[in-house]
């Protein structure tokens, strides 16, 4: 990289390969590393294997910045596709849907787990967790402590390999912003009409959407999208190119 105003990325992941679209765009020359031999994407990719497309765990696609949709649609202005969305809690030989349905939930649980779970709710609201400090707390003050223990704990843990004492209150109320009981019942009884397409999503809750877009073979398709976009205007993708170190050079200040 001679030019000196070239940037070089590590990582041809999505914050990887947006960067560089982003600066490309702006005729900023760049240079994107990425360790992986094949694929571009990170964790995001979508994997080939005998005419199949997997992919690397579930990416939905939802935003409530509409410059980032925005971008979305600019990179696959014809594959990006609106999905209906379906999320189930397994509990107790039975699947319950999410975004939380009232009548469903009550009669799974049966009147007297919900009346528990009710008497739990109310008395997180009188004798809430001050200054919660973990995940645990967060949650049994926005749910009660029986609810947490139902659908939160394990659920949890499982995915992420920790203690929910040992995640942090910010990043629960990071996921599960403005999501509560009451925030999850009223939806369920008054469901909201899906946000139209360019509409303001600022005020809606992520966990609760019911659709989201999706690119028509997998996330990795954008991420394609995005690096064959980025080589169009000049930049360079070197693959299998694993990132070591980094020296910086005071005389050439590179």
């Amino acid at each position: 990289m001679t030019h000196p105003n070239n940037v070089a990325i590590i990582g041809a992941g999505p914050a990887g390969l947006t960067a560089g679209y982003l600066l490309s765009k702006e005729n900023v020359p760049v240079t994107i590393l990425e360790a992986d031999p094949t694929y571009v994407g990170g964790i995001a990719r979508t994997a080939k294997y005998k005419g199949y497309h997997f992919d690397i765990g579930g990416h939905r696609f939802f935003s409530k910045s509409k410059e980032v949709e925005d971008l979305w649609t600019e990179l696959l202005p014809d594959d990006m596709l609106d999905r209906p969305r379906s999320s189930r809690i397994f509990y107790r030989d039975a699947f319950f849907s999410y975004p939380l349905k009232a009548g469903e939930a009550l009669r799974k649980l049966g009147i007297f787990e919900s009346t528990r779970c009710m008497i739990s709710y109310f008395w997180a609201k009188v004798w809430p967790h001050k200054n919660p400090k973990n995940f645990e707390e967060w949650v049994s003050n926005q749910f009660g402590s029986r609810l947490f223990n139902i659908f939160f704990k394990t659920y949890t843990e499982k995915v992420w390999g920790m203690s929910c004492k040992e995640i942090s209150a910010d990043w629960a109320a990071q996921r599960i912003k403005g999501l509560s009981l009451w925030s999850a019942v009223w939806n369920a009884l008054f469901k909201p009409a899906a946000p139209q397409a360019g509409a303001d999503k600022s005020k809606v809750i992520k966990t609760l959407i019911d659709t989201f877009r999706y690119p028509r073979r997998g996330p990795g398709m954008m991420w394609d999208a995005a690096a064959d976009k980025i080589k169009a205007m000049g930049g360079e993708i070197e693959m299998g190119m694993k990132v070591v170190a980094c020296h910086y050079d005071a005389d050439e200040k590179l």
